[in-house]
């Protein structure tokens, strides 16, 4: 499955062309519980944008609203729109898009009229095929900017807060506060950071529940040399699919926490210098880490509260069988139904029964294809390639697992054998897949 991130630069517009959210809170209520579904990392949420309602990532790295897909039987209304350029990494020069002023998005108990959005009409950027489920945009810092926003990953609830009501001040009096800096709209962690034995000083990482790894660090800041380490595919967004190298270190702490055997990705810096980015930070922590916690932001007096929560000590996972998967198409699952009725072998549209007193219910779900193949990978040893569709795995059909289904077993069966049936040009091939740890 492709891992959502998104960076990008936004050319020819000034951030005060946004204006500040002004967010009304029904029936003068000081909160509002918000639910969402977390899919690889991310929180989806789905609020009502001009009354359609969408699917949106709830995304602390992004200073914008951003919609890139739009409902496909349906049509929504866009006013006070004005053209503009956007750039990032992985892009090969700007592209056209539009921002559009003073929108009505509603959650249940909570809404705005003042919502800026920016509309990408290309229909590259979208992420349904490797998340499961439509993905229209990004609801980004305005969400945060003028509330008090609680996370909690564990029971999949947002809590916002009006203001410090005392139930939210005494539920924060054991919470680690970590104090955090407001750049473009996005919150950065001044920490220390500590490597096995090697402490490294005032890293600078922004706080990104958009990225679904736990921590993206650049390789400038890491001494890397004698670790075990792979290229691999870290994600695809906005500005293109960025490669990289994933490593396993011993134990990594920050503020008062640490972590066993964490996987640190690094992504490939060049696609980032040329776009001015590197320099702005040294790295991102993610979904895989902050999914451990539940998390308050408080952007007016910029600090972060952290308590852990039951996915504290959960293993740190990669994919190891080496195979990224999406959806693509759809296949036709039957199944017979037995019938009174009395057909005979040729009904007036002279269409042929094979047996007239049995029906046929079709389910179209979609297929599940591979998108991606890392070099030297137990996929790549075992001959799978790239557009080779799933058709089953260990002897179930592909069809009735959701691709996090399958995401779980290429990354937890450690020392397991994984039987693997795929089609490729109308030929089935089956392959065994035995998953081992190769960091």
């Amino acid at each position: 499955m492709k891992l959502f991130f998104r960076y990008f630069l936004l050319l020819f517009l000034s951030l005060n062309a946004f204006s500040q959210n002004i967010w009304d809170f029904s029936r003068n209520k000081n909160k509002v519980v918000i639910p969402f579904r977390l899919i690889n990392n991310s929180i989806i949420v789905q609020p009502k944008i001009n009354n359609f309602q969408l699917n949106l990532i709830l995304d602390t790295g992004s200073g914008f609203n951003i919609l890139f897909a739009f409902p496909e039987k349906d049509s929504i209304t866009f006013y006070n729109t004005s053209k503009i350029k956007i750039s990032g990494p992985g892009m090969k020069e700007p592209i056209d898009s539009y921002i559009s002023k003073n929108n009505t998005i509603k959650f249940n108990g909570l809404s705005s009229k003042k919502l800026d959005v920016i509309l990408m009409l290309e229909d590259k950027y979208s992420f349904t095929t490797s998340i499961g489920i439509p993905i229209h945009g990004i609801l980004g810092a305005d969400f945060f900017t003028d509330n008090i926003v609680e996370i909690q990953y564990d029971t999949k609830r947002i809590i916002v807060y009006r203001k410090e009501i005392k139930r939210f001040t005494d539920k924060i009096t054991n919470y680690t506060q970590l104090p955090f800096i407001l750049k473009d709209k996005k919150p950065y962690i001044p920490v220390n950071i500590t490597i096995e034995d090697a402490k490294q000083q005032n890293l600078e990482l922004l706080v990104d529940t958009g990225l679904s790894d736990g921590l993206w660090i650049f390789e400038k800041e890491l001494n890397i040399k004698n670790k075990k380490q792979i290229d691999d595919y870290l994600g695809a967004g906005i500005g293109g699919d960025v490669f990289g190298k994933r490593v396993r270190f011993k134990s990594v702490n920050f503020s008062d926490f640490e972590f066993k055997d964490p996987i640190i990705s690094m992504p490939d810096t060049i696609s980032f210098l040329k776009k001015s980015i590197l320099g702005t930070r040294d790295g991102s922590v993610g979904g895989e880490i902050l999914k451990r916690f539940n998390v308050v932001f408080n952007y007016n007096k910029q600090i972060m509260y952290l308590d852990k929560n039951s996915n504290y000590n959960d293993k740190f996972y990669y994919n190891m069988a080496g195979c990224n998967i999406n959806h693509s198409g759809v296949d036709a699952v039957e199944k017979r139904i037995q019938s009174d009725s009395n057909f005979g072998g040729t009904n007036v549209t002279d269409l042929i029964y094979d047996n007239p007193k049995i029906n046929f219910q079709f389910v179209f779900k979609p297929g599940i294809e591979i998108s991606f193949i890392r070099k030297n990978s137990v996929a790549d040893k075992a001959g799978l390639k790239v557009e080779d569709k799933i058709i089953s795995i260990n002897k179930k059909s592909a069809v009735n697992y959701k691709l996090t289904d399958i995401i779980d077993i290429f990354q937890k069966n450690v020392n397991e054998a994984v039987t693997v049936e795929i089609e490729r040009k109308g030929k089935i091939i089956v392959v065994e897949l035995l998953l081992k740890e190769e960091i």
